[in-house]
């Protein structure tokens, strides 16, 4: 019926906020189960000392299942159990017979001092790894053939029963990638920084497709497949402008009798932008005089002045992330206290043992929180965006090494985030893949622990997003895909396609494809759909008083943290304590 001459017509209702919710069970007939990838570049390879796992050409068990990985060639990780000189002297027995030294890193040990001076019984030292470094004899001057640690650890675990703890004590050093290197295909093999790699991943610059540029391009206005979130425009690292405020934060006077939230952002750093004042972001943070994450400022993706090819002066695919998921938390929670903890280095990938080491120092600084009653060392909430497929994941007695820092920072109440990645994949991810689920390594969560949140990727119109993996690992979804936040002033060798000095000497050009002076930019990935969950529930123990300013009580912090993650994530209920 039409309205009458005059009349007001009903305004529509309001439109409502996205659902907290996940989008639903996703449908994953026709998905991959093995990610998109290519063979990792040599480049990348050798510059991490890595190797590839071949499960065709590899030494294995009987019955042994395995998946192709990438790890460290030349080191060992061994978990602590109760006779760990007794492990520790077999993997050198088993090195010597092969020509091999061992080294064990003086860190480690440090940790464990550590773990002792705060009085954490043997039995909680559980997590605490022990790195090994494999070199060949100085003695031994014949020819020999590149490191490899996969077949000493085959025989040592050879040494040992096939239930012992001390057989699944033993594991690879894993390299770890950031999800969004360059684009949003999280791959840690694809690089293709510089000239390396294929010639035709991006979209502008050195590295050889002629059909990047905007004139003449039959192919740039219709983009298929996983590849066009990189390109710039369908959701790609690109500069934009930023017109809004900046996030409001409550005056310290204002808090009381509540503190902030403290979420550590472990990735590629936190660069310096005017949203990040050391009010708000800690950097260099320690525990017992050892450095928490990377310290080294020649590696340091977020320093507008590193390049990891000054010769060509491109940007590093990482260069940005730690920031950019930083300001995505600063919008979601702008109370929040920010850690940052550079793990990642500029092509985007971390040694496990690396990612360890960052873990367990922050799990002993929560720790000597606890002990020392010091509440401005808590930590309440980490953010992952970063992770590996295992090797043996599908065997019966998989247990790896990630998991256990990860359970004992949920015991004392610290919420993990992870993203579980870009190559549009069933295959399970690491660490997102611990977040509860059948079948998995965390069958079901724990009603005295906070559990892992493993966050799949949205597009704008809240759809799944093409490239997130997925399977019932995958417990929420958040905002991934062209998404606006913070950027360091980085200004790389790329320029404008046209520009002139025109009439009055006013400089005119088209957009600068990576100057991002502005301090912002678009970009794509779950990387960054997981920053968002984790502002979502540093805000919900904000508001809700779950933070006491001088309460340390590890109990307090697992009501408060699974309270949190129950209130964005509706699926994830904490279960009665009779029903674990």
């Amino acid at each position: 019926m039409s309205a009458e001459p005059g009349a007001r017509r009903p305004e529509p209702p309001p439109r409502q906020p996205a659902p907290l919710r996940s989008p639903g069970p996703v449908d994953t007939e026709g998905m991959d189960v093995e990610p998109r990838r290519t063979p990792p570049a040599g480049p990348l390879l050798h510059r991490h000392a890595g190797r590839t796992l071949d499960p065709d050409s590899a030494v294995r068990f009987a019955g042994e299942p395995l998946h192709p990985t990438v790890y460290a060639a030349g080191r060992l990780l061994l978990r602590s159990v109760p006779d760990a000189a007794g492990l520790l002297a077999r993997v050198r027995a088993v090195a010597a017979e092969q020509g091999l030294e061992v080294e064990v890193d003086e860190r480690d040990v440090a940790m464990a001092r550590l773990a002792e001076e705060l009085g954490i019984p043997a039995a909680e030292r559980t997590p605490l790894v022990t790195r090994v470094q494999l070199r060949r004899r100085e003695d031994d001057d014949r020819p020999a053939g590149p490191l490899d640690a996969w077949p000493v650890l085959q025989e040592v675990r050879a040494a040992f029963p096939p239930d012992s703890a001390e057989r699944r004590a033993v594991q690879l050093d894993h390299l770890v990638a950031s999800h969004a290197p360059g684009g949003v295909t999280g791959n840690p093999y694809w690089h293709p920084t510089g000239t390396t790699g294929t010639p035709y991943w991006h979209p502008t610059g050195t590295t050889g497709t002629p059909y990047w540029h905007p004139t003449g391009n039959p192919y740039l206005d219709v983009p298929s497949g996983l590849a066009e979130y990189a390109a710039p425009g369908f959701g790609g690292r690109t500069p934009v402008a930023w017109v809004g405020p900046e996030p409001r934060r409550t005056p310290e006077a204002e808090l009381a009798p509540h503190r902030r939230p403290v979420v550590a952002v472990l990735d590629s750093g936190i660069g310096r932008h005017r949203w990040f004042p050391d009010t708000v972001v800690r950097r260099s943070p320690k525990v017992g005089g050892l450095s928490i994450g990377l310290t080294d400022p020649e590696t340091a993706p977020e320093d507008p002045a590193v390049r990891s090819n000054p010769l060509v002066g491109e940007l590093d695919v990482s260069a940005g992330h730690g920031t950019f998921i930083a300001g995505l938390v600063r919008q979601k929670c702008p109370d929040a206290t920010l850690l940052a903890v550079r793990v990642l280095r500029a092509d985007g990938v971390v040694a496990e043992a690396d990612l360890l080491e960052a873990l367990l120092l922050l799990w002993l600084r929560q720790r000597k929180a606890i002990h020392e009653r010091r509440p401005e060392l808590l930590v309440d909430v980490i953010t992952l965006s970063l992770g590996y497929y295992h090797e043996a994941a599908a065997d019966a007695a998989f247990d790896p090494l990630l998991l256990a820092p990860l359970q004992a920072l949920g015991r004392l109440g610290v919420v993990v985030v992870a993203s579980a990645g870009n190559d549009a994949t069933l295959r399970p991810m690491y660490p997102a893949a611990f977040s509860p689920h059948a079948g998995g390594p965390v069958p079901q969560a724990r009603h005295d622990e906070v559990p892992v949140v493993a966050v799949g990727a949205t597009n704008p119109d809240r759809s799944v997003a093409m490239f997130s993996n997925e399977g019932p690992w995958v417990r929420a979804h958040r905002p991934g895909a062209a998404l606006v936040s913070t950027l360091p002033p980085f200004d790389g060798a790329r320029g404008p396609s046209l520009e002139q000095d025109g009439v009055g000497k006013v400089h005119r050009s088209t957009l600068d494809p990576d100057d991002f002076s502005s301090g912002f930019g678009v970009w794509s990935g779950t990387s960054f759909a997981a920053p968002i969950l984790a502002g979502e529930i540093a805000q919900h123990l904000h508001e809700s008083g779950a933070l006491p300013a001088g309460s340390v009580d590890p109990a307090t912090a697992v009501a408060g943290g699974w309270a949190a993650v129950t209130a964005r994530v509706p699926d994830l209920v904490r279960p009665a304590p009779a029903d674990w």
